[in-house]
């Protein structure tokens, strides 16, 4: 008897570990489930990044609708995504940029270079307003709805497919 258990008990721990990655390779890793979905922004004060003398806090977030953009210029995927955001800012889409983990001035030189999408940019340079919001890397992007709620969280670049399929329908609510 002991001996059976011996052999089964192995085989069953190796069948549960191939289930759960199996399921695990049908599930969309851009599209992450976050704790704050369907709460408000947490609170924070943060430096304004094109004034570091002016803090930031939650009050200072647009009154409608906005996305909520955390990027960095030393992260290839947010300048991958640039072009589409100064798209979506032409377009009257307001965006908060939260710069993330990233030094000042290369963070203004990118926005300099390749223009500037964000109604207002947070510096987060340490991370804790990102680590609040459960960030795992850049580029993120939140939809906050009229009320400071967060409505949807997508982890990767923003393009014109995921604005049309996922972030749109929700911005028509």
């Amino acid at each position: 008897m002991k001996r059976k258990i011996i052999v089964f008990l192995p085989l069953m721990l190796i069948l549960s570990i191939c289930i759960l990655l199996f399921i695990s390779l049908h599930n969309d890793p851009k599209k992450i489930a976050s704790a704050l979905v369907g709460k408000p922004i947490p609170e924070f004060y943060q430096a304004n990044l094109l004034d570091p003398e002016q803090g930031l806090s939650p009050k200072s977030l647009p009154k409608g609708a906005y996305l909520l953009n955390v990027w960095g210029s030393w992260c290839a995927y947010c300048k991958q995504e640039h072009p589409f955001l100064m798209k979506l800012h032409q377009q009257g889409v307001p965006i908060v940029g939260l710069n993330y983990r990233d030094q000042r001035q290369n963070a203004l030189q990118m926005l300099q270079q390749m223009g500037n999408p964000f109604s207002l940019v947070m510096d987060d340079s340490k991370g804790l307003l990102a680590m609040k919001l459960g960030v795992d890397g850049a580029p993120e992007t939140y939809l906050v709805d009229r009320q400071g709620i967060i409505r949807y969280r997508y982890s990767g670049p923003l393009n014109e497919q995921i604005w049309q399929q996922q972030f749109l329908p929700l911005w028509a609510e």
